[in-house]
């Protein structure tokens, strides 16, 4: 046990002293790292952007259906039934009003919980088995709403599509910065990395501050762009919504932040590694 406690107090050293000894590589390389995850932030805010806007949508979007004068109470019931069970959705049936000079018929006010739903529950509204109930509608209005709706999901299939593809792009480009910083100090530090695999250090024992390394690398890139991301959100004032901009802090800071924190490190150790296994095993390059 003391050994490894020695092994990472070592590794905890060195690494640290040959980051402050590569000034200029290790701020390059901490500052586009701390540009990739300030972009990275930026993609997450738009993500939880879009979902809280539809939700909001979600919140609001109901349809008035009209309903036959004198409509089976039973096949009427029926739907409700059928729509409540294949459908995130809430119904309930308005009475008709009369003044002076009209008159409005019974109205089927239907409450949507998921926009997904929509055009599942108009098909079923105009299916033959309810053509006794449902009574005559606008369907230039049902159709404005359903495509509405159907680009707004859309978009959000768009923008969370974007998402898993800009976070593996990043994850990569962090890795790719991370090896070619570890292969440019290697390069000049190879003799040493020679030196201790000739009196027999073991990898941990040589690989362990580089690879200490690339987590502080991480960590410190990680840490100015969250100071940046909080910021640049501060000056931000025409998002829409009273607090939008607290709901996504707090978005980020729940969910996004520590496991940010988790992927930096992971980066800047799989890059620091990648770049010394070629030095750890086979025939040594001179």
């Amino acid at each position: 046990m003391d050994h490894w406690k020695n092994l990472i107090w070592r590794s905890a050293r060195e690494g640290t002293v040959q980051l402050m000894r590569n000034k200029f590589l290790s701020s390059t390389t901490i500052l586009l790292g701390s540009l990739i995850l300030f972009l990275l932030n930026f993609v997450f805010a738009l993500h939880f952007f879009t979902n809280y806007s539809l939700q909001n949508l979600e919140e609001r979007a109901d349809f008035r259906v009209p309903l036959e004068i004198k409509y089976e109470v039973f096949n009427l019931e029926a739907l409700q039934n059928d729509l409540t069970n294949q459908y995130a959705i809430e119904s309930s049936v308005i009475p008709p009003e009369a003044f002076l000079n009209f008159s409005n018929p019974p109205l089927l006010y239907i409450k949507f919980n998921s926009l997904s739903d929509v055009r599942g529950v108009f098909e079923l509204l105009k299916s033959v088995r309810y053509s006794e109930v449902i009574g005559e509608w606008d369907f230039a209005a049902e159709r404005e709403f359903v495509t509405l709706v159907e680009r707004l999901l859309s978009l959000r299939d768009t923008v969370e599509s974007a998402t898993r593809w800009l976070i593996v792009l990043f994850v990569i480009g962090g890795i790719a910065l991370a090896v070619n910083t570890f292969r440019v100090v290697l390069f000049s530090r190879r003799q040493e990395v020679f030196v201790a695999r000739l009196v027999g250090a073991d990898t941990v024992f040589i690989a362990g501050p580089y690879l200490w390394e690339g987590m502080l690398l991480g960590v410190v890139a990680w840490l100015i762009s969250g100071i940046g991301f909080v910021l640049a959100l501060r000056e931000i004032d025409f998002l829409p919504g009273a607090n939008l901009g607290g709901a996504i802090f707090e978005y980020w800071w729940n969910i996004i932040l520590w496991n940010e924190l988790l992927i930096a490190m992971a980066v800047g150790v799989l890059g620091a590694w990648i770049a010394i296994k070629r030095y750890l095993t086979g025939h040594f390059e001179a």
